[in-house]
């Protein structure tokens, strides 16, 4: 049976036709996040193959990253299609403040089932690199400071931002098989940093092996055991001496705390700012083809 999308789904000929997890990696959308919009909110609405597979043509690439810009600015998943619509429409509230001030709530309330449920309804609408710009960094924040404010502060700090790492940790037991990346620290860093890190690239598709805070010279031990390329997330607090040290060929430093050295010196390194910058740079460096041209010879 054939895999083509139904004649009726056809996109026009001068569009591609994208499968989900190519999507993904143009857009920095995982699988779940885009299976979920068309299923609940009614957005993106791919065609089928005869088998039941999703193929996005280029004009929904473009309304993703309609959709995208709409959550950026404070919109609730649930109100952008009518936005869609009507881009003229008011809005009037900020979906990341009330999110944030009702999770820090139940964190206060120690109340975890409600923050495992708001967490998993996050994850589920909304993309990654948002969800922990958005909410998680600056929850992690608060907890930081709560020692400052209340007598159960430093109680309250160490329950969640264990209970976080514990939560977000449990995903590179669950992993299943996808391009290897070997992923380290080195230097000061937050908490949840590398992490999340770790999560955001399980979610992107990419096989996680996490070392945790390694040194160069003890990296090197590892050449030829642990998966390349190495992915090292740069902290603060490194001295020059420090920074001559060698890492495994292939790796490529990235973190926004990297603006704290020489700017020749990271570029040396292949130094990225974000993460969402190292995926997006890899994007660049394996186009993706659609399936009108997989295949066909140069002409």
């Amino acid at each position: 049976m054939s895999d083509l999308p139904k004649q009726d789904d056809v996109t026009p000929p001068d569009e591609g036709i994208y499968p989900i997890r190519d999507v993904s990696r143009l857009t920095g959308v995982n699988p779940v996040t885009l299976r979920a919009w068309q299923r609940r909110y009614g957005l993106v609405q791919p065609a089928r193959t005869e088998k039941g597979h999703r193929l996005y043509s280029e004009q929904d690439i473009r309304q993703i990253g309609e959709i995208l810009s709409w959550l950026e600015r404070g919109v609730s998943i649930g109100q952008v299609k009518g936005l869609l619509s009507e881009p003229q429409t008011q809005l009037v509230s900020d979906h990341w403040q009330q999110t944030l001030e009702q999770i820090s709530q139940a964190v206060l309330g120690f109340n975890q089932r409600k923050v495992e449920a708001q967490l998993n309804e996050l994850l589920a609408s909304y993309p990654f690199e948002l969800v922990r710009s958005r909410v998680l960094q600056p929850l992690v924040d608060q907890l930081l400071g709560l020692w400052r404010e209340r007598p159960d502060g430093e109680l309250l700090q160490q329950v969640w931002l264990g209970w976080l790492h514990t939560r977000f940790a449990r995903h590179l037991i669950e992993q299943e098989k996808g391009r290897p990346v070997t992923l380290a620290s080195w230097g000061q860093l937050g908490p949840l940093d590398l992490v999340l890190s770790a999560y955001e690239l399980v979610s992107q598709g990419y096989e996680v092996q996490l070392l945790g805070a390694v040194e160069p010279r003890l990296a090197t031990l590892l050449e030829g055991r642990a998966m390349t390329p190495w992915l090292v997330l740069l902290g603060a607090g490194l001295g020059k001496q420090e920074l001559t040290a060698s890492w495994p060929d292939g790796t490529c430093l990235f973190g926004e705390l990297g603006s704290l050295y020489d700017a020749q010196w990271l570029a040396t390194q292949g130094w990225q700012p974000t993460l969402a910058d190292w995926l997006a740079a890899q994007s660049a460096e394996t186009p993706v083809q659609s399936k009108r041209t997989r295949g066909r010879k140069a002409s």
